[in-house]
């Protein structure tokens, strides 16, 4: 009975702080609604994983977020998932509102992306820098950085990432 008043007390301040939203317009441009699928791109750790795209325990505890022991792993990169759920959650340390879309990634855990944080990290795309970078020109050094952060990201091979370069700079 103790662990169910504990439970309940616990709870309760966090359910509390949620706002279930129907759609949400983010500082992509996109319009996003339960159900659409969101894009993920590269992770913005230095190991390639995921800080705004979290994995829910199996079991749920106290909010942990931004452990890396829970941030999404980089082999997400440049797959789709379903938006689940879009919650508004007004965080109780801050007072700060962060909104957050809850994934379906397939296994049994879901994932959370605190959406505008990962959109301007690029790990959900488009994103900041995909958003300022649509003219249709784009300078070598432009695509010299791009095919770099591949290379980080493990997408491409150091040879690959060699021969581009050359090609770029017409050696």
């Amino acid at each position: 009975m103790k662990k169910l008043i504990f439970t309940l007390l616990f709870l309760a301040p966090i359910i509390g702080f949620a706002q279930t939203l129907k759609e949400y317009r983010a500082s992509n441009g996109k319009t996003y609604h339960p159900g659409d699928t969101v894009k993920v791109g590269l992770g913005s750790m230095p190991d390639g994983n995921f800080k705004y795209i979290q994995i829910n325990e199996l079991i749920p505890g106290p909010p942990r977020r931004n452990s890396s022991s829970l941030s999404a792993r980089k082999d997400m990169s440049g797959s789709n998932y379903v938006i689940k759920k879009i919650k508004n959650e007004k965080q109780m340390s801050s007072g700060a509102e962060k909104v957050i879309f809850t994934i379906r990634t397939g296994g049994l855990p879901t994932c959370d992306i605190w959406i505008e944080e990962a959109i301007a990290a690029c790990e959900v795309t488009p994103c900041a820098d995909q958003k300022a970078n649509t003219s249709p020109q784009s300078s070598v050094a432009d695509e010299l950085l791009k095919f770099k952060k591949l290379l980080d990201a493990g997408a491409i091979t150091q040879a690959e990432y060699d021969a581009q370069k050359k090609k770029l700079l017409g050696q």
